[in-house]
């Protein structure tokens, strides 16, 4: 009896611990990398399609500005900007099959980057540019894919950040893990 106390006091213990340095849940993990500063400048490639350039635009001001994150476009390009969206007629690799990609191109220091580029593959064309650029957008703000498919959570809790991206907006979640970085 006593022993079978003390395994419990013991394991009391350790599920108490494991609640104090738990961190809070979240609908998807944070990506490899992540922006170093929570100021997000843009700048958009001649070569984007007209759907890709008001995709991006339209996330940037509604997917991502309402967040601590604060965004501007720049007119042209220079190496202050975060951002540089343009097109791709030849990606590489596994890539020739994906609607877009994000990529930090300048690290910063560990796992902040710099600069990111969003690439858009003009072979394969999405039906909602609005809900792929806010994926991308999201991935440059650091976070990682959600699972599920958003038909299965209520609206608070779908995000553009799932599989094939069908949602315009970061879940709540995805919010809290912006807003707790920047």
């Amino acid at each position: 009896m006593r022993r079978s106390t003390r395994v419990l006091a013991a394991l009391g213990a350790a599920v108490g611990s494991l609640i104090l340095v738990t961190q809070p849940a979240s609908a998807n993990s944070f990506g490899p990398t992540f922006a170093d500063n929570k100021a997000h400048s843009f700048f958009f490639d001649d070569d984007l399609s007209k759907k890709q350039r008001s995709g991006m635009d339209w996330a940037r001001k509604n997917s991502l500005a309402p967040t601590d994150m604060t965004t501007s476009v720049n007119r042209t390009y220079n190496k202050q900007v975060d951002v540089w969206t343009y097109a791709t007629w030849n990606p590489t690799g596994d890539q020739k099959n994906w609607y877009a990609w994000t990529t930090c191109v300048k690290r910063a220091s560990g796992s902040k980057c710099d600069q990111f580029t969003i690439v858009f593959n003009h072979k394969v064309p999405h039906s909602n540019y609005k809900s792929l650029s806010c994926h991308e957008i999201g991935h440059s703000v650091g976070l990682g894919h959600a699972s599920g498919k958003n038909s299965s959570y209520s609206s608070a809790n779908r995000s553009c950040m799932r599989g094939n991206p069908d949602h315009n907006y970061y879940a709540k979640h995805d919010k809290n893990h912006i807003n707790g970085r920047y």
